[in-house]
Parts: structure tokens; C-alpha cells; sequence
């Protein structure tokens, strides 16, 4: 192999690595303020609450792209990858792939629990779905849906 041909590879993986950080840091930031969101509104008992499921998923896939940005790491050090670590990397994008899709369900079901617990209406017209990202808009009252 060629030096440039060899610069040329190390620029790819790092360029790999900085974009899959950047996406792990970007979907658990976006994860995080969600989150925080929700749950201010629920502590502030807000007129309105919305809840958006969609950025639910984020945890799981910030999760799981760091742990692949660990491993690319790892790789691009000249580390090898024993079978311990690699069992545990299994099991963690194992773990991980099932909170892509179980904690958007969970959290879903805290917060309709939650909201009807404090008397809280659905707003079917001020909520709305385009494919898993979906938003949920309670209120306190069928008027207050009307009046948003």
C-alpha cells in the first residue's frame, strides 16, 4: 500500500468515527431535551402537555452509535477486540436494540397514566403521527384543546 493510499484510509475511518460521534452525542442531546421538556411540564403543571414519543427512540439509537463509535476506537488504535469485550459489546447492542423499541412503548404508558391520573384530556386535533415520530397533546380541559 502507498503512503497516500494509506493517509487516504486513516482519513476515512476518522472521519467514520467523528460522524458516528457526532451522532450518538446529537440523538442523546435531542433524547435528553425531550425529556426535560416533558417532565418540566409535567412539574409545571402546564395547561398543555405534549408528548413526543418519536424522540423516545433516540436514547437507544445514541446509545447504541456510541457503542459502535467505541469499538471503531478501539479498532483504529490497533487494539484487538478480545472475546470478553466482544461479548459484552453483543450484549449491549442487544440491550440496547430492545430500548430502541420497548422505551418508547414504556414511556408512552407512564405518561398516559400519568395524564389521566392529573384529569388530562387527549387533544386529537393538535396531535398528530408521520410514521414512528409521533406527538401527543393532553390538556386540562376539552377547551383548553380548542383554544391552543
Amino acid at each position: 500500500m502507498t503512503s497516500n493510499s494509506r493517509l487516504k484510509d486513516r482519513a476515512l475511518k476518522y472521519t467514520a468515527v467523528l460522524v458516528f460521534a457526532l451522532a450518538s452525542i446529537s440523538a442523546l442531546l435531542a433524547f435528553g431535551y425531550f425529556m426535560i421538556q416533558v417532565v418540566s411540564e409535567f412539574l409545571g403543571s402546564e395547561h398543555l402537555i405534549a408528548f413526543n414519543k418519536g424522540s423516545m427512540y433516540l436514547l437507544g439509537v445514541g446509545l447504541s452509535l456510541g457503542l459502535l463509535t467505541l469499538l471503531m476506537v478501539q479498532e483504529i488504535r490497533g487494539q484487538a477486540i478480545s472475546t470478553e469485550t466482544n461479548r459484552k459489546a453483543t450484549r449491549l447492542a442487544l440491550l440496547f436494540l430492545g430500548v430502541i423499541f420497548l422505551f418508547p412503548m414504556a414511556a408512552d404508558h407512564v405518561v398516559q397514566y400519568r395524564v389521566s391520573r392529573m384529569g388530562y384530556v387527549y387533544c386529537q386535533d393538535q396531535s398528530h403521527q408521520w410514521l414512528h415520530a409521533q406527538t401527543k397533546v393532553f390538556a386540562v380541559n376539552a377547551t383548553s384543546c380548542d383554544t391552543q
